[in-house]
């Protein structure tokens, strides 16, 4: 009997243990039918959610990007295959000027010519140009004041320079002086339209002193801006030279690497008159040499022009500069309008017949009427004979008044198709 007891027990133990493992079995079973389905379909979720959060987060980090100024584009212009004048010209510029640990320079003998886009010491001139490609990595807006507050392109520079800029206007500031910015980096696309647009309202002599062809400008470079002061309303002309803040720009700005590009006594070897608003960041080691040697870049790198400034561009090879010569095409005055209602000359009045006077009538019986008048030209119609005492004088017609001149058609014009803008403030190369 309790042999029969034990084994009931064991075969009950039996049992119990298979359908523990039965249960852990079909546990097992739930938990990877849950795993296989979190890989079949939440994992792809999480990826998915994921990659939707870091997109967003890179876009939001490109719409601040933008937002402080910044423009990017993927060409790159470190090397110099590119670049060149209208001479072709493949000369390797030196390595960059680093904004730190800059070399004093203590002589140009060894300068090798830099038409490095992308160089903080790049020579661009009327000779020298840059691709129409060519947009700067690092465009910044420096935090200065601008003469005007709206945003554009020309409140962007280089990120160097812009913090140099930054350290200048600070610097003129602790000594009581203001400056503003008005003319910064300027694209291939905005001095297209300002070259062509003097050109048409100012002509080609004109134009050449004062505004580079489009992808010579300096602007383009990002290193360049055009500076001026309340004192002469911002304006960016010769009445700037006349200013405290002026007197100041030429006497320290190489402190902070910038320099005149154009000084007044360098306008032979530039090739652009003299514009002591037009300011370019160099860096400090080059402005500094520059400065004690009295030398623009075109000296310091010993550059030669193959020709004549003045006689590189005329209205005959505009294209061999990508310029369409109907964008400086004077558009042709429009014609005095006559209008269809101007007038006649006005012929003199002719006054009406006046009556001759009737000579004193003999004498005759009363008449059995009082005479009358026939209204209209022409003597008067006697109808009864007058009384012999009386004195018929006829009354003649009233002279007509003359015919007023009258005055032209309003409507008719001598209009100037000019448009009068001269882009004034953006004339500087």
């Amino acid at each position: 009997m309790e042999i029969g007891l034990q084994e009931y027990q064991i075969e009950g133990a039996l049992i119990f243990a298979k359908e523990v493992m039965m249960q852990n079995r079909r546990k097992k079973t739930r938990r990877m039918k849950r795993i296989r389905s979190f890989l079949l379909v939440g994992l792809p979720v999480i990826l998915i959610g994921g990659m939707g959060y870091f997109s967003l987060k890179g876009l939001s980090s490109a719409n601040e990007s933008a937002a402080s100024g910044r423009f990017y584009n993927n060409s790159s212009y470190k090397d110099n295959d590119s670049v060149g004048g209208k001479k072709g010209s493949s000369a390797k510029g030196d390595t960059p000027v680093s904004a730190e640990g800059e070399k004093e320079i203590t002589s140009n003998d060894n300068v090798k010519l830099d038409t490095t886009p992308d160089s903080l010491t790049v020579l661009v001139n009327k000779e020298l140009r840059l691709p129409s490609d060519y947009i700067p990595e690092d465009l910044v807006m420096p935090n200065v004041d601008f003469s005007f507050s709206y945003n554009d392109e020309k409140k962007l520079l280089r990120k160097t320079a812009a913090d140099a800029l930054e350290e200048l206007f600070d610097g003129a500031a602790q000594e009581g002086l203001s400056l503003k910015g008005v003319s910064g980096y300027r694209s291939y696309k905005r001095q297209y339209e300002i070259f062509t647009n003097n050109v048409k309202t100012r002509g080609m002599e004109h134009t050449l002193k004062y505004s580079a062809i489009p992808g010579y400008s300096e602007h383009q470079t990002g290193l360049a801006i055009d500076i001026s002061t309340k004192s002469v309303n911002y304006r960016i002309d010769a009445s700037f030279a006349d200013t405290k803040e002026y007197e100041w720009l030429k006497d320290n700005a190489h402190l902070y690497g910038y320099i005149i590009r154009y000084p007044e006594d360098k306008t032979k070897v530039t090739g652009f008159s003299f514009e002591p608003w037009h300011i370019r960041y160099v860096g400090k080691a080059l402005a500094k040499y520059l400065y004690e040697n009295n030398m623009c870049l075109e000296e310091y790198y010993k550059f030669e022009p193959s020709e004549d400034y003045t006689q590189c561009i005329n209205y005959d090879n505009l294209e061999d500069y990508g310029i369409n010569p109907d964008d400086v095409k004077v558009p042709t005055k429009a014609p005095v309008r006559i209008s269809t209602s101007t007038p006649t000359p006005t012929p003199t009045p002719t006054p009406s017949l006046t009556p001759t006077p009737t000579k004193e009538p003999s004498a005759t019986p009363t008449p059995s009427a009082e005479p009358t008048k026939k209204p209209g030209k022409g003597k008067p119609t006697i109808t009864a004979t007058p009384t012999p005492t009386a004195k018929v004088t006829q009354t003649p017609e009233a002279t007509p008044t003359e015919e007023t001149t009258p005055t032209p058609d309003p409507t008719e014009e001598n209009s100037d198709p000019g448009d009068g803008a001269s882009g004034t403030n953006e004339a500087t190369p």
